[in-house]
């Protein structure tokens, strides 16, 4: 643990800050730069989250980038059940997603208002490969950590 290069600085969690809120969630983690958000979805053991190298700010903007990633763990007991999907060059211009009205989003993987995710191809396509995330789900908790290089 003491040669990891990186400091992780909890930025948002939902079950501490007025819950899964939108507002909250940019309250606290625009312009904070590169940071990773972990999801447990509601009734089931699985876990979803991703990497932005970027930053939360902007009011309907896509960021591009080619350094994101998803993931998914299928079973949050199990690291073996875990999958990764780098942003696929072809659509890197859809990596994230920044909006005041939603939570973290990144190509089809998309956090609505009022705690609604959708994991689907929408007006832009793919930008990450299928890895197992739901196509509707709800979150039961989620957490963003501001990645700071030591």
């Amino acid at each position: 643990m003491k040669n990891i290069p990186y400091d992780f600085k909890l930025l948002y969690r939902s079950n501490r800050d007025y819950g899964i809120d939108n507002n909250n969630f940019h309250k606290n983690c625009d312009n904070k730069g590169a940071t990773i958000w972990v999801a447990k979805i509601k009734n089931s053991t699985q876990i979803i989250g991703g990497y932005n190298p970027l930053d939360w700010k902007g009011y309907g903007v896509w960021k591009p980038t080619t350094n994101s990633f998803i993931f998914n763990i299928t079973d949050g007991k199990n690291i073996s059940t875990s999958k990764v999907s780098y942003v696929n060059n072809k659509d890197r211009k859809y990596a994230v997603f920044c909006h005041y009205d939603d939570g973290p989003t990144m190509g089809n993987l998309y956090c609505h208002k009022n705690n609604k995710w959708s994991n689907k191809e929408r007006f832009f396509g793919f930008a990450y490969s299928n890895i197992g995330i739901p196509m509707n789900f709800i979150v039961e908790d989620y957490e963003v950590f501001q990645i700071i290089k030591k």
